[in-house]
């Protein structure tokens, strides 16, 4: 009876915290909610150079909630690659047609064409590093649902997977520590060596483009080792 008390209770006090926080939220004056997006609208451009303004404050205003972000996909992915069992999983037996193995294989270059122009006109259009990871990790996903998991390891190694994933996130924090080595903030990306060109020009808004293309390869390679290891424990 007292465990279930004291468990009431914290629910209660959790629920009394949450209704005042949110009420103050709540009673905040409009112009200072409204600040901070009027200025990403006013001057995100111009402070950043990409025209994209979600990227904008992803990779710029707020690229540290994007790493950690990041950083959730990375821990999910290395502990369901430790999680897996050794024995490979074979689709539950499904076979296909022809028409199937062949058109996943004239759509796999499409899809990576695709993917590459999302990262890389993440700043540009919509679109970024994650939605361009997401389309590349359907690359390994259709080889493994069509063809099988062992082939899909074959052409594309966990090990390898790993790799690039870690290669993905590691490379995002020596991109923000380069402004730390110019004297400003982590990520900061306006004062990381990196012009801010002419704003629409694929070689502009100074860390973002390549931001974009270390979460572009984490995120792909994230999500296709977390389909296989899925796939594994069915």
């Amino acid at each position: 009876m007292v465990k279930k008390l004291y468990k009431l209770g914290l629910v209660v006090s959790l629920g009394m915290f949450l209704f005042v926080l949110f009420s103050d939220i709540h009673n905040l004056d409009r112009t200072s909610k409204n600040y901070l997006s009027e200025h990403y609208i006013s001057e995100g451009v111009q402070e950043t150079g990409a025209i994209n303004l979600v990227t904008s404050v992803l990779y710029d205003y707020r690229a540290f909630d994007t790493l950690g972000e990041a950083t959730v996909l990375l821990t999910a992915a290395t502990i369901l690659a430790f999680l897996v069992p050794v024995t490979k999983a074979d689709m539950l037996g499904t076979t296909f047609t022809i028409i199937v193995y062949q058109a996943t294989k004239y759509l796999i270059p499409f899809i990576a064409v695709l993917g590459v122009y999302v990262i890389m006109f993440g700043h540009l259009s919509p679109g970024g590093g994650f939605v361009g990871g997401v389309v590349m990790a359907l690359i390994p996903i259709l080889l493994s649902l069509t063809y099988g998991i062992d082939f899909s390891e074959y052409k594309l190694t966990p090990n390898t997977k790993k790799v690039v994933e870690d290669i993905g996130a590691i490379g995002f924090i020596l991109l923000g520590l380069l402004a730390v080595l110019t004297g400003n903030n982590f990520l900061a990306n306006g004062q990381a060596g990196f012009p801010l060109g002419n704003a629409g020009e694929l070689i502009s808004a100074g860390l973002i483009p390549y931001l974009n293309v270390m979460i572009g390869i984490k995120v792909g390679a994230g999500l296709a080792i977390i389909f296989n290891s899925l796939m594994k424990e069915q």
